[in-house]
């Protein structure tokens, strides 16, 4: 072999273990980025509560309701519950446990509008979170019943919440 072409070999040679170096570092720097990430993943809260609650107050067509829930998400719970005669319903929401509260937006529908307790279901997305939940998002369901006559509510908050 001749002198210039060892040369051109070493030099494709030593090219070669630098891009495999490079790459190399790169994917050990990004396993090491992923390790880390892992370490510091988010906690994922899967809440399935459910909650009797009492009348408190009403203006115009917003129910205010509180009480306890129990379930994965243990605490108090106060509603301002949307209805305005129409199928169509709203609800704000903040459960206070142990640690911290989740507050959430819910919509939904009532089955039966005529009903004197309708049920009604719909959709929650959660708008923040305090203490060790600061940081929590997602959404889930609610579902619930409305009595027409008490005004009390008796909700279930279903959802997979990371924080």
């Amino acid at each position: 072999m001749s002198h210039r072409r060892s040369l051109r070999v070493n030099s494709l040679f030593a090219t070669a273990t630098l891009v495999l170096g490079g790459l190399l570092l790169t994917a050990s720097g990004s396993a090491g980025a992923t390790s880390g990430a892992r370490a510091h993943t988010a906690s994922v809260l899967n809440v399935h509560d459910e909650g009797h609650l009492r009348f408190l107050h009403a203006s115009g067509s917003v129910i205010i309701d509180e009480g306890s829930v129990s379930g994965s998400f243990p605490g108090s719970v106060r509603v301002r519950f949307l209805y305005d005669g129409e199928p169509e319903v709203s609800a704000q929401f903040t459960i206070t446990g142990r640690g911290g509260s989740i507050s959430a937006h819910a919509t939904g529908r009532l089955s039966s509008p005529t009903s004197t307790t309708p049920s009604f279901s719909g959709h929650m997305s959660i708008t923040g979170g305090s203490g060790r939940y600061a940081h929590v998002h997602g959404t889930g369901s609610l579902y619930g019943v409305y009595n027409r006559r008490s005004y009390a509510l008796t909700v279930q908050a279903i959802g997979k919440l990371p924080y």
